[in-house]
C-alpha cells in the first residue's frame, strides 16, 4: 500500500520503544544540543538515554515527533523494505504525519529529517528486541540517511522542497529490524487528528503507552514528568504553563476527563484521569501467532486490526491441519495463503471440509450461522493460542507430541505464561527451554 493511499486509513503506527522513550522533546522551540535522562515511569524498569546534537544544530523537538510517526506509519505501509529505505514525496510525509500542509511545513520537514539524522542516541539497557526478549544498551541516529530527487524543470525551483518532491529516508536499522518484527502499535487517528500542536500530540502518545491496560488513571511526580517530555531546567509554575494547553486539549477531544493535582512545587504529583478507553488495543500473542508463520510484522498488525483475535485463531489452526494434509503440497506461497484464508475465509470452505476436520465452532469459515442456543466455542483464550502456537512447532518438527502435551498441561497449571511459550518459536531448540521448564521449582 502507498503512502498516498492514506486518506483510506483508520490508524496510524508508532514503534514502541519510541513511544516509551519519547526521544522528541515535546516542547516547540529549544536551545538544547544535548540532554539526558534516567527516570522511572512505569513497571518496565529505568528509561535511561543520552542525546546529543550535531554542532551548531540543536536536540529533535516540536514537529519532530509528528514527522518519526509519519517515516514510521510509511515504513509499515510500504511492508518494512529490505533495504531500509522508504520513498515518500514531502506530501505524503505530512499527510502521514498529520501536520498541516503549506509552503512553511515543506521547509520544515527538511529541518526536522536533518536534526533526526544527525542527533545521536544512546539508550542503555531500555531498549526491547521484539525478537530476543530482551532489554538491549544501543547507539543510533534515527536516520542514517535521506536525500530528494526533484524533477522540476523550473531553474528557479531547484533545491526547494515542494509537494512533489520525493524524498528517501533510510532509517536506522535497529529502528527498522524493531518495526519490522511487529513491535508496533496503532494510535486513534481521530484523537490525533483534533490535536493541533506538537506538545498535545506528543502528550497523547506518551500518556497512551504508558497507561496500564484497563486503568482509568495514570499517576506521575511532575519532576520525572517535565524530564521524560524535555521540559528540562523549568520552575514548576512554568512547566505547568506548558502543560495547561496539553491537557485542555486532550479534555476537549474527550481522551482525557480530568488532571488532578496534589502537592507543591516539583513535588506535585499529577494524576490523569480517562475520559473512556479510546486506546487501540493489540494482542501480541495473536501477532506471534501470524509472524511465526512467516506473516511480516506489519502486515500481521493489519490483519490483527482488520480481523481480530477469534479470525487469527480459527484461520491459524485451520492453516496448520491443512498443512498436515495432501492439500499442502498446493500451498506454494505458505504465508500468502495464510493471509487469503484470514481475508477470505469463504473461498475456503471446501477445501477444509475436503481436506481436514475444522476447528470447533468456526461459522466464519464454514458458512453457517452460530447456534443460538450454544456459547461461542472459539478458543480466544489464552488456552486456544497456547495450543495453536504448539501446534505449529509440532507441524515444523521442532517439538515432538509430547513435548506438546507437557507444555500444555503447564500452561494448564499456571507454571508458564502464554508469552513464554509465544517466546517459543523465536527459540533454535525450543524443546530445551521445554526441558528447562519442567525441572524448575512450580510456581
Amino acid at each position: 500500500m502507498r503512502p498516498a493511499e492514506d486518506a483510506r486509513l483508520t490508524l496510524r503506527h508508532d514503534e514502541v520503544n519510541l513511544a516509551r522513550l519519547n526521544l522528541v522533546l515535546a516542547q516547540n522551540r529549544t536551545t538544547l544540543q544535548e540532554w539526558e535522562k534516567e527516570i522511572n515511569l512505569d513497571a518496565l524498569g529505568t528509561i535511561k538515554v543520552q542525546c546529543k546534537a550535531a554542532r551548531g544544530s540543536v536536540v529533535p523537538h516540536g514537529i519532530d515527533n509528528d514527522i518519526l510517526l509519519g517515516i514510521v506509519t510509511a515504513a509499515v505501509l510500504q511492508n518494512t523494505p529490505v533495504d531500509g529505505v522508504i520513498w515518500v514525496t514531502v506530501l505524503e510525509l505530512l499527510q502521514l504525519s498529520g501536520v498541516g500542509v503549506n509552503s512553511r511545513a515543506y521547509q520544515a520537514v527538511d529541518e526536522s529529517l536533518e536534526r533526526l539524522r544527525s542527533s545521536d542516541f544512546r539508550i542503555a539497557e531500555c531498549w526491547y528486541d521484539q525478537g530476543q526478549y530482551q532489554w538491549r544498551t544501543v547507539s543510533f541516529s534515527i536516520i542514517y540517511k535521506h536525500w530528494a530527487e526533484d524533477n522540476t524543470a523550473s531553474p528557479t525551483s531547484v533545491g526547494q522542497w515542494r509537494a512533489e518532491t520525493k524524498i528517501g529516508i533510510r532509517i536506522d536499522d535497529e529502528l527498522m529490524q524493531s518495526i519490522r518484527k511487529g513491535y508496533i502499535r496503532p494510535l486513534d487517528i481521530e484523537t490525533l487528528e483534533k490535536l493541533k500542536q506538537p506538545m498535545a500530540r506528543n502528550l497523547y502518545r506518551t500518556l497512551s503507552i504508558l497507561r496500564t491496560k484497563d486503568e482509568m488513571h495514570y499517576q506521575v511526580p511532575l519532576s520525572a514528568w517535565a524530564v521524560h517530555l524535555g521540559l528540562h531546567h523549568m520552575r514548576a509554575d512554568t512547566i505547568m504553563r506548558a502543560l495547561h494547553q496539553a491537557h485542555q486539549a486532550l479534555i476537549d477531544t474527550g481522551y482525557l476527563k480530568d488532571v488532578e493535582s496534589t502537592g507543591r512545587g516539583l513535588h506535585r504529583i499529577l494524576t490523569y484521569v480517562f475520559a473512556k478507553d479510546r486506546h487501540v488495543e493489540t494482542d501480541p500473542e495473536s501477532l506471534i501467532l501470524l509472524t511465526a508463520r512467516h506473516i511480516s510484522g506489519p502486515r500481521a498488525l493489519h490483519l490483527l486490526q482488520q480481523y481480530g483475535v477469534s479470525r487469527i485463531v480459527e484461520a491459524t489452526q485451520a492453516f496448520d491441519q491443512l498443512l498436515m494434509t495432501e492439500y499442502a503440497k498446493k500451498i506454494r506461497n505458505k504465508p500468502g495463503f495464510l493471509a487469503d484464508l484470514i481475508e477470505n475465509p469463504e473461498k475456503y470452505v471446501a477445501v477444509l471440509k475436503g481436506y481436514a476436520p475444522l476447528p470447533k465452532a468456526t461459522p466464519s469459515l464454514q458458512g453457517e450461522p452460530p447456534r443460538q442456543d450454544a456459547p461461542d466455542e472459539l478458543p480466544t483464550d489464552s488456552g486456544g493460542m497456547v495450543r495453536s502456537v504448539l501446534a505449529s512447532l509440532v507441524t515444523r518438527e521442532k517439538i515432538s507430541t509430547a513435548e506438546e502435551a507437557v507444555v500444555i498441561s503447564m500452561h494448564a497449571q499456571g507454571r508458564v505464561t502464554p508469552m513464554e511459550v509465544t517466546g517459543l518459536v523465536t527459540h533454535a531448540r525450543p524443546a530445551e527451554v521445554i526441558g528447562r521448564w519442567v525441572v524448575r521449582a512450580p510456581a
